[in-house]
């Protein structure tokens, strides 16, 4: 077994390695070219479209709006996913901060906690505005991924925010606050990966990222060619790997 394993578990790694490097030097490729021309296009995402906007609108009202990041931490299977929400919360801190109206963040794992009270910090920083940087704003909730949905569900239902927003490492527990939000019709934008998750977030938002969309939010969000270019290298590497699958099964087929 360990001799068959060996070869394979080789060739895998080098694929992999290769495929990684590959990729690195794309994006360093792409960011060096969008310094001399316009950013690449990415498709829109509707998810996010409007998510700017709802910062404007809480400032009108004097309110705030409520962003979810879930249970996932950095430690774990989920953390991809987490620092793909933490995009989405670095797209909004400046905005966000320059309205005078910080959102409330939630988070179900403490590895998150200081890694975004430091994000929002800094927005702060930026604008010079860092003595009424308030840490309390980012709140972890519990560990648990029910008990942190129920507890979250209570931000949405009792601190008068005005838009509830989803992005992060869920399952099917997300419900608790998207029902808390939808009691009180609040625009509600998500984004998810997980299958159970993305069940319970369909029927109740058309605003809904799916998959890979999750991991295109920084891109979109943010608008940063470090983003964008990682975006355009990964469809690139895509490409290049479906064409070598059907250029092998092709000299399989011919070869048989």
């Amino acid at each position: 077994m360990g001799n068959l394993l060996g070869p394979i578990s080789g060739a895998h790694v080098g694929a992999i390695l290769l495929l990684a490097l590959s990729g690195l030097v794309l994006i360093i490729l792409l960011i060096l070219r969008g310094r001399k021309g316009p950013s690449p296009p990415i498709r829109p995402l509707p998810a996010f479209q409007d998510l700017q906007d709802e910062v404007g609108r809480a400032a009108e009202r004097g309110e705030t709006i409520h962003i979810a990041l879930g249970s996932g931490g950095l430690n774990g299977e989920d953390a991809v996913t987490s620092l793909a929400g933490l995009q989405v919360v670095e797209a909004l801190a400046d905005v966000a901060v320059s309205y005078n109206v910080p959102p409330i963040i939630t988070v179900g794992d403490p590895t998150l906690l200081p890694l975004i009270q430091d994000l929002l910090r800094r927005a702060y920083e930026r604008r010079g505005l860092l003595a009424d940087y308030d840490s309390g704003r980012v709140r972890f909730v519990a560990p648990s991924p029910v008990a942190y949905a129920a507890g979250a569900a209570n931000v949405v239902a009792a601190e008068g925010v005005t838009a509830n927003v989803v992005a992060g490492a869920f399952g099917a527990e997300v419900s608790l606050i998207t029902d808390a939000g939808a009691r009180r019709d609040l625009p509600q934008l998500a984004a998810a990966a997980a299958p159970r998750a993305i069940g319970a977030l369909y029927p109740v938002t058309d605003r809904l990222a799916v998959g890979e969309e999750l991991y295109a939010a920084g891109a979109y969000t943010t608008g940063e060619r470090r983003y964008l270019s990682s975006l355009v290298a990964q469809d690139i590497l895509r490409v290049i790997l479906v064409l070598l699958i059907l250029g092998a099964a092709v000299v399989a087929l011919v070869g048989g």
